[in-house]
């Protein structure tokens, strides 16, 4: 159904043409105070060929003093309807003086291709456009549905940002590749690029081949059959804060994979929903490797390391890392000749559980040896206490 605003922007203009609107306009000090129109400018935009009344609604007999519109629609149908479901539009409804429009981040009379380094919607430029008004702390503290203005400079110390707006990296993504242009909705939306189950596929626009490695992935599948616990690239990678996976601040560093992994799989409401095991984390966190982890080792397995990254499969799956059949493979990355029957042994128990075997009864064994000598070496203190007593007496 055509919108009224769209009704509005596609009415045509029956009125005068350049000569009689620059008898006012193109006067710097002009009597009637009209708004000053630097001819130089319109002729070096791309609307260059076009007539005031191509794209102004007002008739120059009459005084039109703050009429302001803009007929961009006559022309750009398809983006002025796309933009007419945008919140942008919503947002101008309760703030027109707030809320974008098409001259806000096209400009008004100095338009230029998009593909020129000068104009404002230029790839490596249109950040700027969105952190204007997105970083303005004012209009977050006007308007509470936006998001944190902090959240959206971390974009910028991204990995995303740097390559764009410091590397001049033209395939690195800027906001409207992941949100789109005229027609970005908010992320709950399900048409959004960003809802949950299409967040993959956003990503996949670079990054194809991990994209379809995590489709057919144990998550992947499961968020495709409409899961919306699993995880998905943003829960991994993160989102505006996105960093090298070698960088210390990386949620996929080698030594903070484990905490990531654990936002799922220590979560009661998951693991109890679909039935995981809940001591995975904790498990790993007693082993050896864990130890090493949390001391900062980054040569050591990770979960990643034995389940994979993208690719994660269930352990029954032949092309799982930990199918019973790939498990020496596995441990064969790190660990030289293997004997044959290492794949035999238990993996993530715990020396709390008696199942665990030799595990536990060490641990069993050293805790009553400890604690024996140690009430010993108590009882022998207090006897030689007593006997240096009797020996001053």
């Amino acid at each position: 159904m055509m919108t009224i605003l769209m009704m509005l922007l596609l009415l045509s203009s029956a009125y005068g043409g350049d000569e009689e609107c620059l008898v006012c306009h193109g006067k710097k000090a002009s009597t009637s105070q009209a708004a000053f129109v630097d001819v130089q400018v319109l002729t070096g935009s791309v609307h260059a060929g076009l007539e005031c009344n191509d794209c102004h609604n007002c008739n120059p007999t009459k005084r039109h003093a703050g009429v302001a519109d803009v007929l961009c629609g006559k022309c750009h149908l398809e983006e002025a309807e796309s933009y007419s479901q945008s919140p942008h539009l919503e947002g101008r409804q309760v703030s027109l003086e707030d809320v974008p429009t098409c001259a806000s981040c096209h400009g008004g009379h100095h338009i230029l291709e998009i593909e020129d380094p000068n104009s404002p919607t230029n790839h490596v430029n249109s950040v700027g456009i969105c952190i204007r008004c997105h970083e303005d702390i004012h209009l977050k503290e006007k308007f509470e549905v936006l998001p944190d203005p902090q959240m959206i400079s971390a974009y910028e110390h991204s990995v995303h940002g740097r390559a764009l707006m410091i590397d001049g990296n033209l395939d690195a993504p800027a906001c409207v590749d992941c949100h789109g242009s005229h027609s970005f909705r908010p992320s709950d939306d399900p048409e959004s690029p960003l809802y949950k189950t299409h967040i993959a596929a956003t990503c996949g626009q670079c990054h194809a081949e991990i994209a379809a490695h995590y489709e057919e992935s144990v998550h992947g599948t499961a968020l495709a059959d409409g899961i919306l616990e699993s995880p998905t690239c943003t829960n991994c990678h993160g989102e505006h804060d996105i960093q090298q996976h070698g960088d210390p601040e990386s949620k996929v560093y080698a030594v903070n994979i484990p905490k990531t992994c654990s936002d799922c799989h220590t979560s009661e409401k998951v693991v109890t929903k679909y039935g995981l095991n809940p001591d995975r984390i904790a498990t790993f966190k007693e082993s050896f490797h864990g130890v090493a982890i949390e001391l900062g080792e980054t040569r050591v397995a990770n979960c990643a390391s034995c389940h994979g990254v993208h690719d994660i499969f269930s352990q029954s799956d032949p092309r799982s890392m930990i199918y019973a059949a790939n498990i020496q493979t596995t441990c064969g990355q790190c660990h030289d000749d293997l004997p044959e029957d290492f794949a035999r042994g238990q993996v993530h128990t715990s020396a709390t559980d008696v199942e665990s075997g030799g595990k536990f009864y060490v641990r069993k064994f050293y805790i009553w040896f400890i604690s024996i000598i140690i009430v010993a070496f108590v009882i022998y203190r207090v006897l030689e206490y007593k006997r240096r007593v009797k020996r001053v007496e």
